[in-house]
């Protein structure tokens, strides 16, 4: 009878320790997920192959694109976030093809391609060693999502354990929202300007 219980004790603690370790072990896709690097709007954020800052994020309800010959507006269900920064790579030259709005319900909003045009765009900016580049992003998003949001960029959205720099947007709210930006091209240094309407 005592190595009939001693054997029910052994295998109940041992049912036990296997619910604890499924209950405590990461899952594949945590496992594999980007590695964060923080920072804050304002201030340079170095990964491992590159450097990005973001300077200003401008919010409105409208934007019209202006070129040469061409006006065109653009309307969202929610607000345009139109991000400016400057970006370099570390070490080879890249494009950064991932950038995201991570807003504070947890839903992430991807990268508007409705501007992809405009010179500077994100995806479509080819980044050196050493020569930091104006880089712009767009992002439609819910008028809710504005405040406590952060800014996700990576290489890629497919890599696993890449560096993700997350950048607090800490001081972007609702009463930053405008009615209407100008976006259009310049010559200058910064391949576009922005403007309230």
């Amino acid at each position: 009878m005592n190595n009939v219980l001693k054997a029910i004790v052994a295998v109940a603690a041992s049912a036990a320790v296997l619910y604890g370790l499924q209950r405590t072990t990461p899952s594949y896709g945590e496992i594999t997920s980007p590695i964060a690097v923080t920072g804050k709007l304002g201030k340079r954020i170095a990964a491992n192959a590159f450097v990005i800052g973001v300077v200003k994020v401008h919010l409105a309800r409208t934007v019209t694109t202006k070129s040469v010959g061409r006006t065109q507006t653009f309307t969202s269900s929610g607000v345009w976030a139109l991000v400016e920064g400057a970006a370099e790579a570390r070490s080879e030259s890249l494009s950064l093809m991932s950038a995201q709005w991570l807003g504070r319900d947890g839903v992430r909003y991807a990268l508007s391609q409705r501007f992809s045009t405009v010179p500077g765009f994100l995806p479509s900016q080819r980044l050196e060693p050493g020569l930091p580049q104006p880089v712009l992003m767009a992002f439609e998003i819910p008028e809710d999502q504005v405040s406590e949001g952060t800014l996700l960029i990576a290489r890629t959205a497919w890599t696993p354990l890449e560096e993700e720099v997350r950048i607090e947007l800490t001081g972007v709210g609702p009463d930053d929202i405008r009615p209407a930006l100008v976006l259009a091209r310049s010559e200058g240094a910064v391949p576009w300007t922005l403007k309230s309407e």
